[in-house]
């Protein structure tokens, strides 16, 4: 497995890594791009950082300032997404380390994300990686005709 930042050449692995990701059950909105200068022009090269196994992108990792206001500039908010076929093989684990190691080097001491209350694979992963909950916004969203929290998670480094 090689981890890495992203280059334009990920764009078709990515849009199909996202696509088979973000579903209803990970996801409150619907999550699509048309092609790949769409998806660059919304993920620039070098914007994510990408595990590759075999020459395919079997997991992405997007961080960036949750609110880009200087009080806040020690939180880092996080989004990953690891291909179906590669899940269980230690891809998200290694890009969670990319990532507290980025956050570190940048001086951050958070790192924050959402989850929906639904995505009980996602929550359990968070938590084997020492995120603790940190809020729920209840009924937040409709999917499917059913209310879904959504749930605040966080880590301090």
């Amino acid at each position: 497995m090689i981890i890495r930042k992203s280059t334009k050449k990920d764009a078709a692995d990515m849009i199909e890594l996202e696509h088979l990701t973000w579903t209803s059950g990970t996801t409150p909105g619907e999550i699509h791009f048309s092609n790949e200068a769409e998806y660059i022009l919304k993920n620039p090269p070098g914007s994510k950082v990408v595990a590759e196994i075999d020459g395919k992108v079997a997991g992405i990792l997007g961080y960036h300032s949750p609110i880009p206001l200087k009080s806040n500039q020690h939180v880092l908010d996080l989004d990953i997404a690891v291909h179906p076929d590669f899940q269980k093989h230690g891809v998200g684990s290694a890009l969670m380390e990319e990532l507290f190691r980025i956050a570190k080097a940048e001086g951050k001491e958070k790192v924050s994300l959402r989850v929906l209350s639904t995505n009980e694979k996602a929550i359990n992963f968070y938590t084997k990686h020492g995120f603790k909950k940190e809020g729920q916004l209840h009924n937040e969203f409709i999917i499917n005709g059913e209310y879904v929290d959504d749930i605040f998670m966080a880590i301090f480094l």
